[in-house]
């Protein structure tokens, strides 16, 4: 594949969607310990659109994109365990791309029960987990409430807590309070309908995945000396110590969280549900506004690059 060119998505400046430029770029050479692949599906993630509107610094210019699903193609020198053929997922950076590298321990074999869509949305249960259990140390009995128990980290955030033996209690749009149940949450608060802290209280700990005034809102509900653990803001900490509660910031994703997920997944005991898939290549920027327009829904968004 020397000297031949791909369909990429690059990012040149800061800005709106409207930045996501569909190029041709050479195809990526895999160095030692690194693996090539033809990437299918990508997953969306909100930092894919504050990484492009410049909320968080990137080196310019660069190719979107941190989670994928694919195909190997290539093998750099020192890889084992993966070879050309193998259908793989995990952490790709630059996965709005035709083809696109990645460390060879930061992929996963596909379970062959999952769909490329599927495995492309993974990176929420890496996050949900490493908050959980690498954060929060969430253990048998605990009393949680995941905050978008139907989004793309909460809706693995309630089958994990539900795994872990926690009671677990979960907001919802009205629409996905069914969904939610069934992943294994033993309550559903329908957060139109009243505000959670009126029904909520006592409560170990709270994973806050939404942000805004939900932030400081969940302060009351825990109990004295909770915690309140957060992936998207972090709050004052002067209203945390007059909570007297404490709060953390959660957004860990490891090699070791990674793994863990991977062998519950192979067992069948998480799934992953796709939101919307969004295809081809060239409707990266529907996609991206999509992730941060697009209001309560089930699951992951996932651009749909290539087929299998």
């Amino acid at each position: 594949m020397k000297n031949l060119h791909i369909p990429a998505i690059c990012v040149h400046a800061y800005g709106g969607p409207e930045q996501l430029q569909l190029e041709e770029v050479p195809v990526p050479v895999p160095a030692k310990d690194q693996v090539l692949i033809k990437v299918v599906a990508s997953g969306v993630n909100p930092i894919d659109w504050k990484l492009r509107e410049g909320l968080m610094q990137h080196p310019l210019p660069y190719i979107p994109g941190v989670e994928a699903s694919g195909v190997v193609t290539a093998v750099g020198e020192g890889v084992f365990g993966k070879k050309i053929g193998d259908e793989v997922y995990g952490a790709v950076d630059g996965s709005y791309a035709a083809y696109a590298i990645s460390p060879a321990e930061l992929l996963f074999r596909k379970p062959t029960h999952l769909s490329f869509e599927e495995a492309a949305a993974m990176g929420g249960a890496k996050t949900a987990w490493g908050a959980l259990f690498d954060v929060a140390r969430l253990a048998k009995g605990q009393r949680i409430l995941i905050h978008a128990g139907a989004g793309g980290v909460g809706h693995f955030a309630v089958q994990l807590a539900y795994n872990a033996g926690a009671y677990v209690i979960a907001t919802a749009s009205a629409e996905n309070i069914a969904f939610v149940t069934a992943l294994g949450a033993d309550e559903v608060i329908d957060y139109k309908a009243a505000p959670f802290e009126t029904l909520v209280h006592s409560v170990d700990i709270v994973f806050d995945t939404v942000g805004g005034d939900t932030t400081e809102r969940s302060m009351g509900v825990l109990k004295p000396g909770g915690l309140l653990l957060c992936i998207v803001q972090m709050p004052d900490p002067e209203k945390v110590t007059a909570a007297g509660i404490r709060a953390v910031w959660g957004g860990t994703k490891t090699l070791a969280a990674m793994k863990e997920v991977h062998k519950m997944l192979e067992r069948d005991l998480i799934k992953p549900y796709v939101r919307r898939v969004f295809q081809p290549l060239s409707q990266a920027a529907a996609a991206q506004e999509f992730s941060k327009n697009g209001g309560p829904g089930r699951g992951k968004i996932v651009l749909k690059i290539s087929e299998e």
